[in-house]
């Protein structure tokens, strides 16, 4: 799978939008479906490639970057943190997408679940690579999921 340009893209968009270093700490074949974060932004591709894209994030990476857009640190996943994820999640899977070199990427607007536990599934013919980050505020992941049925 091409994992190169969401390590790249994700390091960037973190490091300009938060000026954080984020380091890949590993990748791995996704087993199971449910997150081992508190937040997950999801955005659907479709066209020239189809899949997902799943930012997700724990309580206090999701504070600490909404802390950094707004000044003020939240107590809950409130909208405000949703919106953040949201728009993480987007550009993260917009700068992949203009790197993947595919004509024809669509991609759909973000979705943003949270809830301890929560799943996330993929379609049943995607192989799904899961992008394990390190931040200043702790772990993250990028989960992409590209079908192969296509």
């Amino acid at each position: 799978m091409i994992v190169g340009p969401f390590v790249q893209c994700t390091q960037d968009v973190f490091s300009m939008m938060l000026q954080w270093d984020v380091s890949l700490e590993g990748v791995a074949e996704k087993a199971g479906f449910q997150s081992k974060h508190d937040c997950s932004g999801f955005i659907g591709l479709s066209g020239g490639m189809k899949g997902s894209i799943v930012v997700s994030v724990g309580r206090e990476v999701a504070f600490a970057a909404a802390e950094a857009f707004t000044g003020v640190r939240p107590t809950s996943i409130d909208s405000v943190v949703k919106d953040l994820v949201g728009e993480l999640t987007n550009m993260i899977a917009g700068s992949s997408k203009d790197r993947l070199g595919f004509a024809g990427i669509s991609l759909s607007l973000p979705t943003v679940v949270a809830g301890n536990e929560h799943s996330i599934w993929f379609h049943t013919g995607a192989t799904v690579e899961i992008l394990h980050f390190s931040s200043p505020y702790g772990p993250f992941s990028v989960e992409v999921g590209i079908r192969n049925d296509l």
